[in-house]
Order: C-alpha cells, then structure tokens, then sequence
C-alpha cells in the first residue's frame, strides 16, 4: 500500500514538474497603465464657511472662493471650477491643474494658488 502511494506521489510530482518546465509564448499586447481617478469628495460645512470669501492678488486680480451644494469652487476670473479637500488645508481642481493651500490657522488670511509651475499668493479681503 506504501509502495502505491510513493509510486503515486512520484508521478503527480513529475506532471507538476513538467507544467512548470514548459516555456511560456511570448505576447506582443500591449499594456496600457493609467492612474486611478480619484472620486470627488464632499467639503465639511465648517471648513466651507472658514474658506469662502475673496482673495486679492498683488496685481489686483481676485480670486473668490464659494461653496454650493457641499461642493466647493475656485474662480480666478475664468468662471468656477470644482475643488477638493486633498488634506490639511490644501485643495485640488477637479479636471485642471490648479492647487490651492490656506494658510492662517482656522480663518486663513493667505492662499497660495499653483498652476503649473507658476505660483502666487493672495490676502483675503473681508
């Protein structure tokens, strides 16, 4: 009975063997790899109210902050884009290249706003 069973344990480690040793064909697809898409993510009402306001820019330019709907928007002059809380006190355009961060504690009187490798810097106005 011992005998079967070596015998048997022989044979299936030789099948097992054998799968592995055969070479794999080589595939010519091509594989595509794109970053996941992160899912919009909704503002807490408090840092909604602490946020919003008006931002001037050293030339004069402004840039408003509103919230709508528990979503949060950016406008430079160019019409609202979407933001989202990316941590801390830093948000990110929806679709653009855009980053914003608060600076000033729990009412921030500062934003740095980066597009690209430009970036600048506006004082709230209230």
């Amino acid at each position: 009975m011992r005998i079967k069973h070596i015998a048997l344990f022989a044979v299936a480690a030789a099948v097992s063997l054998s799968g592995m040793a055969a070479p794999q064909a080589a595939s010519n697809e091509v594989v595509t790899v794109s970053a996941a898409q992160p899912a919009k993510a909704y503002i807490d009402p408090m840092m909604a109210k602490r946020m919003q306001g008006v931002y001037v820019f050293d030339d004069g330019s402004l840039l408003r902050v509103s919230s709508k709907s528990r979503k949060f928007y950016a406008d430079v002059g160019r019409g609202p884009v979407e933001i989202v809380h990316v941590g801390d006190d830093r948000f990110e355009a929806i679709g653009q290249d855009l980053s914003l961060r608060f600076d000033g504690g729990p009412f921030p009187d500062v934003v740095h706003l980066k597009r690209g490798d430009a970036h600048w810097v506006a004082s709230v106005q209230r």
